[in-house]
């Protein structure tokens, strides 16, 4: 049996590491506190089965914003296509692409991937913005999963300027929105959604379109009230992630023991959760 579903995967392969996250990679590396090396697909799916794990993959389409290539939704759906034991599929779409990024939507469904992943800070646009809307109703039209970066994040941080990387962006009011013009949107608020934690799990609670993922940080330094939520009222929209290859399934996983949590419990939002979500 699957022993968890990490829904929040960045596979560190060449086009990712070395195309669409080029100007940040030596930036990550320094605020993680550890080498990105490149790895390719065989690699990584192997990785994953070691630890009897499936990976959400994830596409990234920044361009108009970074100027970087992206990482291509065809990758990832190729990716997916050479390891379907393990991997699932998540694309993106630039958002400042008008009709174009509609089109990519409806593509993307086609092409088999089940959700798409946003990072409004650095792709600089809010998500509840008119002009954006028609992205979001092509993606419950397709019925589509919504990954969105909220809070802070590790891109840009500790470099003057952030890399112009702008949190106000990812505020999870922002979503709050979306979730409540499109409720049979599935959403997925990634990330502690530090500072705006409260925000999140009052938006999460409100909706029951909307979950949440805990990749990204250390369970270790996860805050009491967000604990308190995953024990609680959302332990059935709460989501394992680790943002790979910034965090490691293992250093997650190690660091969740410590919190004690019961084996029910873990196995729901370790696999359970995302397992129903994803429709496996």
């Amino acid at each position: 049996m699957t022993r968890f579903i990490d829904i929040h995967v960045h596979p560190p392969v060449e086009e990712f590491l070395n195309g669409a996250f080029a100007p940040y990679r030596q930036q990550l590396a320094e605020y993680f506190g550890r080498p990105l090396e490149v790895m390719t697909t065989v690699e990584i799916a192997d990785y994953y089965r070691g630890l009897d794990g499936k990976a959400v993959i994830l596409a990234w389409s920044a361009q108009t914003a970074t100027g970087m290539p992206p990482f291509r939704n065809e990758t990832v759906s190729q990716m997916v296509s050479e390891a379907p034991d393990v991997f699932l599929g998540f694309g993106s779409v630039d958002p400042h692409r008008g009709s174009a990024a509609v089109a990519a939507v409806h593509r993307a469904a086609r092409d088999g991937l089940l959700g798409l992943k946003f990072h409004p800070s650095a792709q600089q646009f809010s998500p509840s913005d008119q002009e954006f809307l028609p992205i979001f109703e092509a993606a419950a039209e397709e019925n589509l999963i919504v990954l969105s970066h909220t809070g802070f994040t590790g891109l840009g941080a500790g470099t003057p300027g952030g890399m112009g990387i702008r949190h106000r962006h990812a505020h999870p009011m922002q979503l709050d929105d979306i979730a409540a013009t499109f409720p049979d949107l599935q959403i997925i608020m990634a990330h502690p959604s530090w500072p705006w934690q409260a925000e999140a799990l009052a938006v999460a609670r409100h909706k029951t379109n909307v979950w949440i993922d805990l990749s990204g940080w250390s369970p270790k330094y996860l805050s009491q009230e967000l604990l308190d939520a995953v024990r609680g009222p959302l332990a059935d929209r709460t989501l394992f992630g680790t943002d790979f290859p910034f965090i490691t399934p293992e250093k997650w996983l190690r660091d969740w023991v410590t919190l004690g949590m019961p084996d029910d419990l873990s196995r729901q939002i370790l696999h359970d959760n995302a397992a129903r979500l994803l429709g496996l």
